[in-house]
């Protein structure tokens, strides 16, 4: 499966992703994440929200390493995501976030990434773990029962 179908099928499940209008486009070198800041994005008048701009972070550094897991049979969840606001991202403006791998083991793997507004000017830096592991894990839990919580209570 490619880098784009992989991708495609993360943004087609939904949540933030979309909700946040994030788009792809994978080169020949990388993979470059989108994220058109508009009023929904803002926190303070004119600036994106320290959120906004943290999940593009997280879909860049998450879906480079879910491109890596999956070529290895694996997924990805994230464990820790560190991001440094250099300055603020402003309205109207067009946010670009690159990832590139520092560390890829058995079971965590390590990303750097950051993001620019439409002038190249360097918006954040971030890093993050992500841990590997099997996809029937997911499906594993996803089809186990609920505990029912009210005994006790």
């Amino acid at each position: 499966m490619s880098a784009d179908e992989i991708l495609n099928r993360l943004r087609a499940s939904g949540g933030l992703i979309r909700l946040f209008g994030i788009e792809h486009e994978v080169t020949s070198s990388e993979i470059v994440f989108r994220m058109p800041i508009e009023e929904r994005h803002t926190g303070r008048p004119g600036a994106a929200h320290g959120g906004a701009v943290m999940t593009l972070m997280d879909t860049a550094l998450g879906g480079t390493a879910l491109v890596h897991a999956v070529e290895r049979g694996l997924t990805v969840s994230t464990v820790e995501l560190k991001v440094n606001f250099l300055r603020p991202a402003q309205l109207g403006t067009v946010l670009e976030s690159t990832a590139e791998i520092q560390s890829a083991g058995r079971s965590l793997i390590v990303l750097s990434g950051h993001a620019v507004d439409s002038r190249g000017e360097r918006i954040a830096y971030a890093v993050g773990t992500f841990m590997l592991f099997s996809p029937e894990r997911v499906e594993n839990l996803a089809a186990a029962p609920s505990p029912d919580r009210s005994e006790g209570v």
